[in-house]
């Protein structure tokens, strides 16, 4: 030990008394004294020997204070505090690394629009200024002389995308997340094969945990008449920091001129009308935002498979540095498909203005977030939702209470019955800030609800993929199809009207008498609202 002060003692009177309590080991001197006395084992000569008493005396002007000068070495400050400090800065490494970590959520650009109140927003979603506003936070553009239909649940889907996929005449792009080989996932099975049988280019993704009830095997007899079969983001211990963000796009892609996007997935739960049957929505898209649907196609395809060239990192804002040199590999080997989009852009003669909005788990912030939070803080008369998982971040849960709060009239479409109950458990526990400011919730009690379809002021509408729950937004590979169509959003409203038959409004009164042990785990699984 070195004391930074004059020793008032006598050194040696001080080993003296030390030898007499401690006759052997190390001694505790204050003076810095090493002393060690008494027989010690030798291990190289293998006998005793006697190592007597032995001190050595540091003293220097180094390790003595500045006469007239405040020692503030010597100041002592409580463990609580350090311990206090130290908490704090790991908190800070730890949230700064879990949001540039794609297995975590939220995005830093998202953060800053919570913290710093900078939501998106523009004057009415009828106004040039919306649609300018909307090109910048999506990175997308719209594309006029679209045909657009809706389609309800999967007796009138299914038929729909079974007939495109008869009529393919140069390629066939189906992205799915979960894919049965039941009886529906056997029908669009052996459409795919017939597809390919007749000389049409056939790609088909699916994803390696949403369909994880079917190997690659189950697709040979596909692969061996000319299609591509590829599994996006397989489970292995190689691809173990992006086994969190899975591939949840439903697209499909006919010749570069129709495409069909939703809620629906291969399988027999979703064959049905609503009642019998899971309830879902798609559109059905012919015109120019077909080709933009086959570019989402396509990068979907290039993450697909094993391999480093073209796939993303999982740290945020890093591809856009990787992605130059992947390029020309890409080009070079056409691993994106390019090939599969049309000469010209296909005019349907139809009137929506479409664009396709997606998202991934690696950007600096979810542009499906920024395109829901314009659409709501554009709003001035009408907003109506229906989601099958609903745990929105705050930031968009503030959004429609202040339009709630300024005169619009919200409503929510959200599942009773539900194939994920605890998300149910987190989503209610949601509610009581909502239905305070007067927004209306509607559970569904039919079946289970699995459409995500939003409809503002009788005139913009979107339907796709991606929930208003943190997986969907931040974590997930996610695509909507976002219209300006007067038509579409009628149609989207008069199914809205359709669907409240079937379910039950919540009160507030009902909220707050919900039973405790509801209430004990939504609080418990609230810090993990993020991964739901």
């Amino acid at each position: 030990r070195f004391f930074r002060e004059p020793y008032p003692f006598n050194l040696q009177e001080e080993i003296d008394k030390k030898i007499a309590k401690h006759p052997l080991g190390i001694l505790d001197l204050p003076a810095g004294v090493y002393y060690s006395t008494g027989p010690t084992y030798d291990p190289y000569f293998g006998r005793n020997r006697y190592i007597f008493c032995m001190y050595i005396f540091i003293k220097s002007r180094l390790y003595e204070p500045k006469r007239n000068m405040p020692d503030f070495m010597s100041i002592k400050i409580p463990r609580i505090y350090l311990y206090r400090v130290v908490m704090g800065i790991g908190l800070i490494t730890l949230l700064v690394a879990s949001h540039g970590c794609t297995f975590f959520t939220p995005r830093p650009k998202n953060v800053l629009r919570t913290v710093f109140h900078t939501a998106p927003h523009a004057e009415s979603v009828q106004t040039q200024k919306f649609s300018r506003t909307m090109d910048r936070v999506t990175g997308t553009t719209a594309t006029g002389d679209n045909r657009v239909q809706l389609l309800i649940n999967g007796y009138e889907t299914f038929p729909a995308m079974l007939a495109a996929i008869e009529n393919a005449e140069k390629s066939v792009s189906l992205d799915i997340y979960k894919i049965r080989m039941d009886r529906m996932g056997t029908l669009f099975y052996r459409a795919l094969i017939r597809a390919a049988q007749r000389g049409v280019r056939v790609r088909f993704i699916y994803d390696a945990y949403g369909s994880r009830k079917v190997v690659y095997n189950n697709f040979a007899e596909l692969v061996d008449v000319g299609g591509e079969v590829c599994v996006f983001n397989p489970v292995l211990w190689l691809t173990f920091l992006r086994v969190n963000n899975r591939n949840h796009q439903k697209i499909l892609v006919v010749d570069g001129r129709i495409a069909f996007l939703g809620g629906l997935n291969l399988a027999e739960e979703y064959d049905g009308d609503g009642q019998n049957g899971w309830r879902d929505t798609a559109i059905r898209i012919e015109g120019p935002a077909a080709c933009d649907a086959e570019r989402i196609f396509n990068e979907s395809w290039l993450q697909g498979g094993m391999g480093f060239i073209g796939k993303d990192l999982p740290v945020v804002g890093i591809n856009h540095l990787k992605r130059p040199f992947d390029s020309p590999l890409v080009k070079l080997l056409d691993l994106e498909g390019e090939s599969c989009l049309p000469d010209q852009y296909p005019a349907a003669g139809g009137t929506a203005q479409v664009r396709i909005v997606s998202s991934d788990p690696h950007s600096w912030n979810s542009t499906i977030v920024d395109q829901y939070l314009l659409a709501i803080n554009s709003a001035r008369a009408r907003i109506d939702i229906t989601c099958a998982y609903f745990v929105p971040p705050l930031v968009l849960r503030r959004a429609l209470v202040q339009a709630a709060q300024r005169g619009v009239r919200v409503r929510l479409i959200l599942p009773g019955p539900t194939d994920v109950p605890l998300v149910r458990t987190v989503s209610v526990g949601y509610y009581g800030s909502l239905l305070k400011h007067g927004v209306e919730i509607y559970e569904w009690d039919s079946s289970v609800l699995h459409a995500k379809t939003v409809v503002v002021d009788g005139i913009w509408s979107s339907i796709g993929s991606a929930n208003f729950d943190g997986r969907a937004l931040f974590l997930s590979y996610e695509a909507n199809a976002v219209a300006i169509d007067r038509p579409l959003a009628t149609a989207i409203h008069e199914q809205f009207e359709r669907d409240l038959l079937h379910c039950h409004r919540v009160t507030l009164r009902e909220w707050q008498e919900r039973p405790l042990n509801q209430r004990i785990v939504a609080i418990l699984l609230s810090p993990f609202a993020g991964q739901f």
